[in-house]
């Protein structure tokens, strides 16, 4: 087990480096295809990455979870991925449970049974990539709100508890999970769920 806490401190690290110089590379990421309805525009949802692609038609992938490579040609604060390669996969992180003050809210891996997982929070979105492992979807590099391993159901399941608190209505909460097997990392998709009454 201290391997793996040292390995996710490692890429963690990793993380924090490579954000300061994302801007204007080429990057691979996943998540949820989603459009602004009425128009051509189109963006990962429970971020603020913006996509175009002049030879990928992305209607066709609209709603679908996907990785997603391309080339960041807007900022680090807006950026926009001109899509070169796509292909869709499935869900690996959820943000769900009921999501209202004094209850909870469940955050979900699914991967192969085994492999290591370490679950991030937090309650903006962000943009840094981090070249094989993808893109890390979170505002700020904070340590991990839980670690599991994955069990034999392929489903690791980690409830966070919701303060009661009415001043949390309206909040909304982004995570996203690193998950390790086999040999390889890589960053999920990011998922948000706002907190309710």
């Amino acid at each position: 087990m201290k391997f793996f806490a040292r390995f996710a401190g490692l890429c963690i690290a990793s993380i924090a480096l490579i954000s300061t110089t994302s801007q204007a590379q080429d990057v691979m990421l996943r998540g949820k295809v989603e459009d602004v309805p009425g128009t051509n525009q189109f963006f990962v949802d429970c971020t603020n990455v913006a996509l175009q692609s002049s030879t990928i038609d992305l209607n066709a992938f609209l709603g679908l979870q996907v990785e997603l490579h391309g080339t960041n040609i807007g900022t680090t604060q807006n950026p926009r991925i001109d899509v070169t390669s796509i292909k869709a996969i499935p869900r690996i992180f959820e943000v769900g449970g009921n999501g209202s003050i004094g209850r909870e809210l469940q955050l979900q891996v699914v991967s192969n049974p085994g492999d290591q997982a370490w679950l991030f929070a937090d309650v903006a979105s962000g943009f840094a990539p981090a070249h094989s492992f993808g893109t890390f979807l979170l505002a700020h590099v904070l340590p991990p709100v839980a670690q599991g391993t994955v069990p034999a159901t392929g489903v690791l399941q980690i409830s966070l508890p919701i303060p009661n608190n009415p001043n949390l209505v309206g909040l909304e909460v982004f995570g996203q999970a690193l998950v390790a097997g086999s040999g390889v990392a890589s960053l999920s998709n990011a998922d948000c769920k706002t907190i309710s009454r």
